[in-house]
């Protein structure tokens, strides 16, 4: 698990670190850096499998990713892990290479095991992956530190970020191999995600059934029906959609109790996007670190206790699971122990600090009587800010 995050130089994350649990939210106003913090921990991730060109937004200039204050200095990116008996720490630095509007980045490295000295992860040129991927067969690096670089990807690896789209979400699917068990970023691939666990385990799709319809006691059974499907691009097209495809593939229906049944083009959206949680927690193999943005969207306010249960059984399942999202709700807050909260918040400056809920006096004051969203609700982001010395490090 990640248990701790800090990054600089990104953005508007000039300079920020924070605590982090199995399950995390992080609140704020809107432009307050909570999508910029689930993209650093995203490309954090995906150094330990891309080269650290790749892990940001492709097409975007080097330039563009830094904090403006910084320009000629270079992006950093760093955690603490612990992961069974293996505890340290793991970071990278990049800056840009001599096109400094590319993303083209000078690679640096490290995993510094319970603490100890650092070990280095140069890059070899012409090799196609990262250094921690192809470290743990580094002819410079003794057997112990090849099985550490080894312990660090397979604590990071596997990473999703979501962005659920319903209009997505609903689309029936081409049935690709290379798919199998992925959803896009907006839910695309939910139908063939269905199909896979099918097809892999009836009796685990059984148990997702038996669960989403005591959610939905209204539907009987989820089916999974021929149709024209939508296929991904390999080039992803200008306006982001999937294209319509002659051939048949697979979309959901579901079988109501009173003999009737919906296509998913005319379900409503919290039935598919619980059904979208479900099908994480069904998985064969959970991403690592699952990183949604407003959970909220789409979900009446009672259905967000079911969603969170979902999420709470997906992380008691599968214990190497991690889960952080961002939220604007408070009915999803009272969900959440102030331990789990982090409150974002611009500076005047322009940077972002942040705040957990932990240490702020209102907070632990007012607890007793009042939920963690009416808390929230009531005192407001500045005033939750100003409340503690917890800010920015």
């Amino acid at each position: 698990m990640i248990t701790r995050f800090g990054v600089k130089n990104y953005k508007a994350l000039r300079d920020i670190s924070l605590d982090l649990t199995p399950l995390h939210a992080l609140i704020g106003p809107n432009d307050s850096g909570k999508t910029s913090i689930l993209e650093a921990l995203a490309a954090l991730c995906k150094s330990v499998d891309s080269p650290l060109r790749q892990i940001f937004p492709a097409g975007t200039a080097f330039t563009e990713l830094l904090w403006e204050g910084s320009l000629g200095g270079s992006v950093s990116i760093g955690c603490g892990v612990a992961d069974g008996e293996f505890l340290g720490t793991y970071s990278f630095d990049c800056a840009p290479a001599a096109a400094a509007t590319t993303n083209l980045c000078a690679q640096q490295q490290t995993w510094t095991p319970d603490g100890k000295n650092p070990i280095d992860l140069h890059p070899t040129a012409g090799l196609g992956s990262t250094a921690v991927h192809w470290g743990t067969t580094m002819p410079h690096l003794s057997g112990t530190e090849k099985i550490l670089a080894g312990n660090i990807r397979n604590a990071l690896s596997g990473v999703a970020l979501f962005r659920w789209n319903a209009s997505m979400l609903r689309l029936p699917v081409i049935l690709e191999a290379q798919r199998r068990f992925t959803m896009d970023i907006s839910g695309f691939g939910l139908a063939q995600c269905l199909d896979d666990i099918l097809g892999l385990d009836r009796e685990q799709f059984r148990q997702l059934e038996l669960k989403f319809c005591a959610i939905f006691p209204e539907v009987k059974s989820i089916q999974l029906v021929a149709e024209m499907a939508y296929q991904w691009p390999t080039q992803q097209t200008a306006d982001g959609m999937p294209h319509l495809m002659t051939g048949s593939g697979k979309g959901i229906s579901f079988q109501l109790r009173n003999g009737h049944s919906i296509r998913a083009a005319q379900a409503s959206d919290g039935l598919l996007l619980t059904l979208a949680y479900l099908t994480l927690l069904f998985l064969p193999q959970p991403p690592r670190v699952i990183l949604v943005q407003e959970p909220e969207n789409g979900i009446h306010p009672r259905r967000l206790q079911g969603v969170l249960k979902i999420l709470r059984q997906l992380l008691s399942e599968h214990s190497r699971t991690q889960i952080l999202l961002t939220t604007h709700s408070p009915y999803l807050l009272d969900c959440f122990q102030p331990e789990e909260v982090t409150l974002c918040r611009k500076e005047p400056d322009g940077s972002v600090s942040v705040h957990p809920l932990q240490g702020m006096p209102e907070v632990r004051k007012q607890l007793a009587v009042f939920s963690l969203g009416e808390i929230w609700t009531a005192e407001g982001d500045d005033a939750l800010a100003k409340s503690t010395n917890h800010g920015a490090t």
